[in-house]
C-alpha cells in the first residue's frame, strides 16, 4: 500500500485529506500506552469515504493513508519536534490532552518521522501544485477536515480570514454550502493551517479549509467515546449527497458529464469527416468523369 494517495486529472481543483488516516507505524505498536494502542480521537474520521463521490468528478485529490499521530502533514516540518498535538509534528497527546506514549520516541525516530513519512506528503503535493499551475494558471486548493469542538456552527470555512483565497472563492463555496442548509461561518477558530498558509499564491494559487462537524455525518452515540465511529449510517450517506451537491455548486466537472460533451463532440466531428468524405467523393466522381469525357473528345 502506498503512503500517499496522488489521483491527477487535468483540473484546477486540488483537494487534500491530511489528516483522516488510520495507519500507525510499527514502533508505536510497543510505545504507546495500553489506552492510546485500543483508541486514538479525532482523526477527521472517514474522510476518504465520506468525499467519496470526488472519484467520480475531474479533480486532483492528494492523501496519506497514516495517522496524523504518526506525524501532521498540516504542521511545518520545523514546527517543534515533538510535544502538545496543538504545536507539535509528532504527537506526545491526543486531542483529549491525554499522554499518549509509556515509551516516548527519541530525538533521531522523530526525525525519521518527519522525513519518511512528512516530506514525501509535501513533496508531492509541491509537485501538483506546480503543474497544475503550469497548465491552468490558477489553481484552487480545498484541504478538508473534520471537527467535534470547540465550536458549534456545521461548518467552517477558513482563508486566514482573506489571505490565502479571495473574498469570491471563499463567498462562492458558502453560498454553495448555505444552498444545501449546511450552517456554515467564516474563519471561527478554525482559519486555516499550515497547508492553505504554506501553498496560497495571490491570484495563482486559492487555498481554502473546510472543517465538518461531526454531527454532520456521524452518529451522536459514538462521539465523545472511545469507539470508532461508523460510517454504514443513513446519515453518513444522507451527508455525503449533500457535500456531493455542493461541490457541484462550487463548480467541480463530474466525469460523466466531460465524457458526454467528448463523445457528443466526437461524434459530431465523425460526422462532419463523413460528409467532407461524401463531398470529396462526389467532387472525385466528377473530376474522373470529365477527364473521361475530354479524353473521348480528343480521340475524336
Amino acid at each position: 500500500m502506498s503512503d500517499i494517495y496522488v489521483r491527477e486529472l487535468s483540473s484546477p481543483y486540488i483537494f487534500t485529506i491530511s489528516h483522516s488516516g488510520e495507519r500507525l507505524i510499527r514502533e508505536m505498536d510497543w510505545q504507546l500506552t495500553p489506552e492510546a494502542k485500543k483508541f486514538l480521537p479525532n482523526v477527521d474520521w472517514h474522510l476518504n469515504e465520506l468525499y467519496g463521490f470526488l472519484e467520480k468528478y475531474n479533480v486532483n485529490i492528494v492523501s496519506t493513508s497514516y495517522s496524523r499521530y504518526v506525524v501532521d502533514v498540516n504542521r511545518p516540518a520545523d514546527a517543534e519536534p515533538f510535544g502538545n498535538y496543538r504545536r507539535s509534528v509528532v504527537y506526545s497527546t491526543n486531542t483529549w490532552d491525554e499522554e499518549i506514549y509509556a515509551i516516548p520516541p527519541s530525538e533521531e525516530d522523530v526525525k525519521r518521522r518527519i522525513k519518511r513519512y512528512h516530506k514525501p506528503f509535501h513533496d508531492e503535493l509541491e509537485a501538483l501544485v506546480t503543474r497544475k499551475v503550469q497548465e491552468f494558471g490558477k489553481v484552487y486548493l480545498i484541504d478538508l477536515h473534520s471537527f467535534m469542538g470547540p465550536i458549534s456552527e456545521e461548518v467552517c470555512l477558513g482563508n486566514r480570514h482573506n489571505a490565502t483565497c479571495s473574498e469570491a472563492f471563499l463567498e462562492k463555496v458558502y453560498s454553495a454550502f448555505d444552498a444545501e442548509g449546511f450552517e456554515t461561518v467564516r474563519n471561527k477558530v478554525f482559519i486555516g493551517g499550515y497547508i492553505s498558509k504554506s501553498y496560497a499564491v495571490k491570484d495563482v494559487v486559492e487555498c481554502l479549509q473546510i472543517e465538518l462537524r461531526y454531527t454532520n455525518y456521524l452518529e451522536p452515540e459514538d462521539l465523545d467515546v472511545r469507539v470508532v465511529p461508523r460510517k454504514n449510517t443513513n446519515l453518513f450517506q444522507e451527508a455525503s449527497v449533500r457535500l456531493e451537491r455542493v461541490f457541484e455548486k462550487v463548480g467541480v466537472e463530474n466525469l460523466t458529464t466531460i465524457q458526454e460533451v467528448f463523445t457528443a463532440s466526437k461524434s459530431e466531428k465523425l460526422t462532419m469527416d463523413a460528409s467532407k468524405l461524401k463531398s470529396n467523393k462526389f467532387f472525385w466522381f466528377i473530376a474522373l468523369g470529365l477527364a473521361l469525357f475530354l479524353g473521348v473528345l480528343e480521340k475524336w
